[in-house]
């Protein structure tokens, strides 16, 4: 069992290791083995029509409160952490921070993972904020490049704005989307930043948009399943136990959440993996990795990195892209390339 220390300042034991960070080309898992069910069925779509009806309504109130209260303009976090940057004069350092994008790989061990899972690749990507700036999306784009997975999951935010209209984010997500090697596919869920518009543009490159959902992974006659929740923070239209319906008891099973709020209720309904990220890490931290701001109702220990909960493994990425400001200190932005491993 090895001891790890968690960028939110907790140490957790976990059957985890960290491997050197040479050549992103690893051997993945038989591609002609790798099938990914399907969820566009009738019954399905008429759901998922209704759930974006939700949705949108949620989007139109938080639009209400983002743009029609006046105060919000000057006492939100990120306009205080532009003034002090600015007053600091550390803009330019804290923007190339930002851009320093790196790719971290992980490994995972479950004793419950299925034989022929061992060695699967996960690319995990979360909170892209795409536009953010001009250049991240071709830094993003030229790390992806050369790396192959099995599977891509995305746990939302892929745009800089909370409201207002997308369409410019689009050219920047082509750019990244366009990279990625991924023998079963990109799926991904929607953040607190992401529009209902933002689904069928998503689909369009590439994305199965999981809306409080699950796909059944199978390879070599084994399989694990992918759930993935909407947005719990801002919109909470999260529905946990429908998005686990579908999944037999003694199934693998991996969640995507835009947020680290749901551990208990997903630890204590007996998810294995749990991927999401929001945090951005802090984005901005104190030296040890403290965070400053963390925009989520969770103990510190959840907020950054790796961590567990009774017998789940979570992890909490720090993500591509800013939010606020663009600006980064002690917490650089991270690409989580995941290795599935059976214990």
């Amino acid at each position: 069992m090895a001891q790890i220390d968690n960028p939110a300042g907790q140490h957790v034991n976990k059957r985890y290791s960290e491997p050197v960070l040479g050549s992103t080309d690893y051997p993945i898992s038989s591609y002609h083995d790798l099938i990914i069910s399907d969820i566009d069925f009738p019954e399905n779509e008429e759901r998922r029509r209704a759930h974006l009806a939700l949705r949108r309504k949620r989007e139109a109130e938080a639009h209400y409160r983002q743009v029609g209260i006046w105060y919000k303009r000057y006492f939100e976090p990120g306009t205080w952490l532009k003034r002090f940057i600015k007053l600091a004069h550390l803009k330019q350092w804290m923007e190339r921070n930002a851009l320093d994008v790196t790719v971290r790989p992980l490994v995972f061990e479950f004793p419950s993972l299925p034989k022929a899972f061992d060695g699967f690749r996960i690319l995990h990507l979360t909170d892209l904020h795409i536009d953010a700036h001009p250049e991240l999306a071709g830094r993003v784009g030229a790390l992806l490049k050369d790396i192959h997975v099995d599977l891509c999951l995305v746990t939302g935010d892929y745009r800089f704005a909370v409201v207002g209209h997308s369409k410019r984010v689009y050219h920047y997500l082509e750019q990244v989307f366009t990279q990625i090697n991924s023998a079963g596919g990109v799926l991904g869920i929607l953040g607190n930043h992401d529009a209902t518009d933002d689904v069928a543009a998503l689909e369009d490159l590439g994305v199965r948009v999981l809306l409080n959902e699950s796909i059944e992974v199978h390879m070599n006659h084994q399989s694990i399943w992918i759930a993935g929740v909407d947005d719990p923070y801002a919109f909470k239209c999260d529905d946990l136990p429908k998005a686990l319906h579908p999944i037999p008891e003694s199934a693998f099973k991996i969640l995507m959440a835009h947020t680290p709020q749901l551990y208990s209720e997903a630890g204590d309904r007996a998810v294995d993996l749990y991927l999401c990220g929001h945090t951005h890490g802090g984005q901005v931290c104190l030296p040890g990795g403290g965070s400053v701001i963390s925009h989520c109702n969770t103990p510190r220990r959840y907020l950054s990195g790796l961590w567990d909960y009774k017998s789940m493994t979570g992890y909490t990425c720090p993500g591509i892209g800013v939010s606020g400001a663009i600006a980064r200190m002690n917490c650089p932005p991270e690409i989580a390339l995941i290795e599935l491993r059976r214990a």
